[in-house]
C-alpha cells in the first residue's frame, strides 16, 4: 500500500548509495513522474490530480461536481469511505466508481490507494533537502533559519491538531493507570522525553524498552486500561510497526505520533497525531513534539493542581538532601 518505501537488502556492501547508508533498512524512491509499486507489481501514476483537472472538459455534470469535491479535499480522500464521499459530495457511490474507472483505476479502493501512494511519494527526502540548501554560515544565519523552521513547525502543529483530538489525548493519558512509550532512533528520544514529562506530573509512565524484558513480552502483560504511545517517523521502523500490530491484536489502546497520516500505523491506531518535523538539517526537529508533550502534561496537571502541589512539596522535602 505504501509503494514509495522499499526495504534495502542488508547484504548491500560498500558500494551502496549514501541514502542507504543513512537510512539502513529503508530508502525513499524519488522519481518525479511515476514509480513502481513493489507490492502489486504495477506502475502507479503520480499525477492523478492533474489528470482530473485536465479531464474536466469531458466530464458530465455529476462527474464535475464529484471532481471538484475530490480536488478540494484531496488530502482527506484516503481517509474517507466511498459512502462518506458520496454523502459529502452529493453524488451516488456508483458515480464515484464510474469516475475512478474513467481515470484508469480498477475502482474506488484502487483510486484511494493511488492517492495514498502519491502522498507517500511526495514526502520530502530530508537528506536531499539538506544538500539542496545553499551554504551560508556567516553570522547567525544558521540560528535564524533553524529558529524560523521550528516556529513554522509549531504553527503547523497548532493548526493541525483539533481541540477535540488534543483533549481526547489528554483524557486518555490522565485516566490510564499506566502509560508506556516506545520509539526507535529519534523516536526513542521522544519516547524518553514523554516518559520524563508525564512522570513529572505524577503520571506513572515507562519506556517499553527499559530493563531486560523483551518489548513483545511487556506488551502481552499490559492491562486493557493501560495506554501505549508509539512514536514513528520516516523512515518507519519495522519493529515499531510489529509491536503496534501486536498491541492491536490484543485489544490494547494506543496513540501514534507520526509525521504523516498515511504512515504504516494509521489504520490500526486508536488515535493518530501528525507532528511536523521538518528541519534545516537532515534530522527530525523536536520542537513541535516538545510543545505538544508539554501542553498535554500542563492540561493534566491543571486539572489536579491542588493535589499535585501537595505531592510535589512532599517529594521536594524528601529529596532536598540530594541537591546542593
Amino acid at each position: 500500500m505504501f509503494a514509495a518505501i522499499i526495504e534495502v537488502p542488508s547484504r548491500l556492501g560498500p558500494g551502496r548509495d549514501f541514502l542507504s547508508e543513512i537510512y539502513g533498512e529503508f530508502v525513499l524512491l524519488l522519481k518525479r513522474s511515476e514509480y513502481k509499486d513493489e507490492v502489486k507489481g504495477r506502475t502507479v501514476k503520480t499525477n492523478l490530480r492533474e489528470e482530473i483537472k485536465k479531464g474536466m472538459g469531458d466530464f458530465s455534470r455529476t462527474q464535475k461536481r464529484l471532481a471538484n469535491f475530490l480536488l478540494d479535499n484531496w488530502s482527506e480522500i484516503p481517509l474517507l469511505s466511498i459512502a462518506a464521499i458520496a454523502k459529502k459530495s452529493g453524488v451516488s457511490m456508483a458515480s464515484i466508481t464510474r469516475l475512478t474507472r474513467k481515470l484508469s483505476c480498477k475502482g474506488f479502493y484502487d483510486f484511494k490507494n493511488q492517492i495514498k501512494s502519491e502522498h507517500m511519494h511526495d514526502i520530502i527526502n530530508p537528506v536531499e533537502r539538506f544538500f539542496s540548501i545553499k551554504s551560508d554560515l556567516s553570522g547567525k544565519k544558521s540560528l535564524i533559519k533553524a529558529a524560523r523552521q521550528d516556529v513554522k513547525n509549531i504553527n503547523r502543529l497548532l493548526a493541525g491538531v483539533s481541540e477535540e483530538t488534543f483533549l481526547k489525548l489528554a483524557e486518555w493519558i490522565e485516566k490510564a493507570p499506566r502509560v508506556f512509550t516506545y520509539g526507535v532512533g529519534i523516536s526513542s528520544i521522544f519516547s524518553d522525553l514523554a516518559a520524563y514529562t508525564f512522570n513529572q506530573i505524577q503520571k506513572e509512565t515507562h519506556s517499553l524498552d527499559e530493563g531486560h524484558t523483551p518489548v513483545e513480552e511487556k506488551i502481552l502483560a499490559l492491562n486493557q486500561d493501560d495506554i501505549i504511545i508509539f512514536f514513528s517517523f520516516f523512515p518507519y521502523s519495522k519493529c515499531t510497526v510489529e509491536f503496534a500490530r501486536l498491541a492491536h491484536r490484543n485489544g490494547l489502546k494506543f496513540v501514534v505520533f507520526s509525521d504523516n497520516e498515511f504512515s504504516p500505523l494509521f489504520e490500526i491506531a486508536s488515535l493518530l497525531l501528525k507532528i511536523p518535523r521538518e528541519n534545516i538539517l537532515f534530522t527530525t526537529s523536536i520542537s513541535a513534539m516538545a510543545v505538544l508533550l508539554n501542553a498535554v502534561a500542563t492540561e493534566i496537571a491543571m486539572k489536579k493542581k491542588d493535589v499535585l502541589a501537595q505531592e510535589l512539596k512532599e517529594q521536594e522535602r524528601q529529596l532536598r538532601m540530594f541537591y546542593v
